[in-house]
């Protein structure tokens, strides 16, 4: 994470960009049915990284990314950008690289910050330090990780553990990156 410091740093040089905010939002999951518009203590999913993304420093506009004319809705309520995908876009074929380069193509930005709905947690401090993160490094990409301290098997072989020997607790194991 930054400092205070970086961030100070940042919000001098990156007046001049264009920072948008897309919250993909498919209607169509396939796992966890209409789970984007699901209720956790009476407010939609979505609603949460909308709340966050609201309150960021950094970013110049917000945009729902759906097929599903039900968000333009929640994006108009919110006074944020409604951005209508390809419906082909919002099949469990399309991957996230598929729908956020048609977004890149169509939509006018020097920074991208894709924000899930699935992360309802996400504070707008945690955004902006990414995206302050991001411009006082100069990354061209970069995706946020967190670590997990959870015994994890990768094509049948432990990765953090050793199955032949005792477990031990969870804070003492190596922590895997999970994207």
């Amino acid at each position: 994470m930054t400092t205070t410091k970086g961030i100070i740093l940042v919000l001098k040089n990156y007046k001049g960009m264009k920072i948008v905010g897309m919250i993909p939002a498919r209607l169509g999951s396939t796992r966890v049915k209409n789970k984007n518009l699901r209720k956790i203590n009476k407010k939609p999913l979505i609603q949460y990284i909308i709340d966050s993304s609201l309150k960021s420093e950094y970013l110049d506009e917000i945009y729902i990314n759906s097929e599903a004319p039900i968000f333009k809705e929640i994006a108009d309520k919110n006074n944020i950008q409604f951005y209508l995908r390809d419906v082909f876009l919002a099949t469990d074929t399309a991957t996230n690289d598929d729908f956020a380069l048609d977004f890149i193509n169509n939509i006018e930005c020097d920074i991208l910050v894709q924000l899930l709905p699935t992360s309802p947690f996400l504070s707008a401090e945690e955004i902006d330090r990414f995206i302050g993160k991001m411009i006082e490094e100069k990354y061209d990409t970069m995706v946020s990780v967190s670590d997990v301290r959870i015994e994890t098997i990768y094509k049948n072989q432990p990765i953090n553990f050793d199955q032949k020997k005792k477990t031990p607790p969870s804070q003492l194991l190596e922590p895997v990156k999970a994207y």
